[in-house]
């Protein structure tokens, strides 16, 4: 079978279904037509694959980075628009090249969807878009456009527009974010009139926005700057120190996206709390994971990494699940489609050897996006994701 892509039509009998939402039992699960059909116990009718208690996950949601809208060498950086500071107007979608987001081969790491984003050189960079890993069509693989706005508060704002005038400090940049949100009238141009949308419904909280913020100095502002705005969905990405500031985190009603924590990411990764961390999620704040560092996104497995450091400090595997999976499908507004074992959702999923969540050593067997097949291990090796 392997390079063999199918449609699945079928029941997966006998398998450790993970669902998401941190339920898990032995289990089937019905596939037609794209679909997850149906899933529950004893499922009989069409015809069978048993698993014999193999894990099966939902497809892995990397929670926001910019792999897809650059290409392998980095030359091309069409994530970041250095014209301006302040350009909420843009679509990231007109920068996705699904050609090389598939060259990336996320899925082979078990990453099935992704939330594309501009980069961290902008205070508003513009709209994000939820697409899945693997397809030439960026209509097709499409799941959601506008599905947050990003945000910067990161030094990489001034270290780009420093020398083009403003801002040059965090209180400028401040002053320029405040300066944006109270803005209420607009010409008639399209430039303008996109902003006014974009930005009525981030204030209104109909658009999460996705703060890019390395340090808790940086998040503090961020949230006395928009204290105003009760309505607004705050979603911190990157937040390296986002323990230090969780009573205000939590108190605002704030999410958390934890970047890359490899060693080679950030100087900060050695101050992280990541019990802390875990405290807040079992706390009530909702966590995500991404491959991105500071000044870039790394490679694939980085997710799966940033997985096991949390596990280091956590007792419920499920609980990582669902920030892989559930969680950032809430996120962005696309629970309906993706993140989930669950009946109507598009059939997304992983078959794993093993619970990648707890063992090093555990094999990614199959990734399956909208019911095909797009990645089969053709021998152990092939797919061994060590983060020991």
């Amino acid at each position: 079978m392997r390079g063999k892509r199918r449609k699945e039509r079928m029941i997966l009998k006998n398998a450790t279904l993970h669902i998401g939402n941190g339920e898990v039992f032995q289990g089937d699960m019905r596939i037609a037509d794209g679909k997850i059909v149906e899933v529950g116990k004893n499922i009989n009718g069409d015809e069978s694959r048993s698993l014999n208690g193999k894990h099966v996950f939902p497809g892995f949601i990397d929670s926001g980075n910019f792999l897809g809208a650059q290409d392998m060498a980095f030359f091309a950086k069409d994530y970041n628009e250095n014209s301006n500071p302040v350009t909420p107007y843009l679509d990231i979608w007109h920068s996705i090249d699904p050609d090389e987001l598939s060259l990336q081969e996320l899925y082979k790491a078990g990453i099935t969807s992704m939330l594309v984003t501009p980069g961290n050189e902008g205070i508003l960079g513009g709209t994000c878009t939820v697409v899945k890993t693997k397809g030439k069509n960026i209509n097709k693989i499409t799941v959601k456009r506008d599905a947050a706005m990003k945000a910067s508060m990161t030094s990489e704002v001034i270290r780009v527009f420093s020398g083009k005038g403003s801002p040059q400090t965090p209180m400028a940049l401040i002053a320029m974010l405040k300066t944006a949100l109270q803005t209420t009238e607009y010409a008639n141009d399209y430039r303008s009139q996109r902003t006014k949308e974009v930005m009525d419904a981030v204030r209104e909280g109909r658009m999460p926005i996705l703060v890019a913020c390395e340090t808790a100095p940086e998040m503090e502002r961020f949230l006395e700057a928009t204290k105003e705005y009760t309505k607004m969905k705050i979603i911190f990405t990157l937040s390296y120190e986002a323990d230090r500031c969780a009573d205000a985190i939590k108190k605002r009603g704030a999410a958390v996206v934890l970047g890359d924590t490899s060693r080679n990411a950030t100087h900060l990764v050695h101050r992280m709390d990541f019990a802390k961390l875990m405290n807040m999620a079992e706390d009530g704040t909702k966590v995500g994971l991404t491959v991105l560092g500071p000044n870039m996104a790394w490679g694939r497995e980085m997710l799966l990494w940033n997985a096991s450091k949390l596990m280091q400090t956590c007792t419920n595997s499920e609980e990582i699940v669902s920030m892989l999976t559930v969680n950032p499908a809430e996120f962005f507004g696309v629970s309906d489609r993706i993140g989930q074992l669950k009946a109507g959702l598009d059939a997304d999923y992983l078959i794993y050897e093993g619970n990648p969540i707890e063992k090093c050593n555990a094999v990614l067997l199959e990734t399956v996006i909208n019911g095909e097949t797009v990645y089969q291990a053709r021998e152990r090796e092939d797919s061994l994701i060590c983060y020991c």
